[in-house]
């Protein structure tokens, strides 16, 4: 199932391994290409997920701006398409923002949270060059 009608969009998602779910978020414009070195180290252990954002690789790019916390729902709502209620979740860079607005929105859907490069809001100037709304 490589694509998942979530929130009116398709997002692009792979699945590796078995075990505990492990949702992996990437970085602005980050795709699931770049978690192919670790994806099956990780799936010896966990059952891997990962995707591509709204507006990034291969899930749809509906007009931005987007939000974190619509972000955030973008992978609450996948995890439901695809049956889980509760995930570890690692978030690089951007996807450590989403992963942060996940916890907070979705408290119950995060068992681990694990957070990589990344920081709580974006300064405001960051926002003019990314295809994000305002994160203050």
């Amino acid at each position: 199932m490589p694509h998942s009608q979530v929130n009116v969009i398709d997002l692009y998602c792979e699945e590796t391994g078995n075990g505990e779910p492990l949702l992996l978020i990437s970085g602005l414009s980050g795709t699931t290409l770049g978690r192919e070195p670790v994806r099956p180290a990780l799936g010896t252990r966990f059952r891997v997920i990962s995707f591509d954002n709204r507006g990034a690789g291969r899930s749809s790019a509906p007009p931005s701006p987007y939000s974190t916390r619509q972000m955030a729902d973008d992978a609450a709502a996948l995890l439901d398409r695809i049956g889980v209620g509760r995930a570890h979740v690692v978030g690089l860079s951007l996807g450590g923002m989403i992963a942060q607005e996940l916890a907070l929105a979705h408290p119950e859907r995060v068992d681990r949270l694990v957070l990589l490069a990344t920081y709580l809001r974006m300064r405001p100037g960051a926002r003019r060059s990314t295809m994000l709304e305002g994160q203050e």
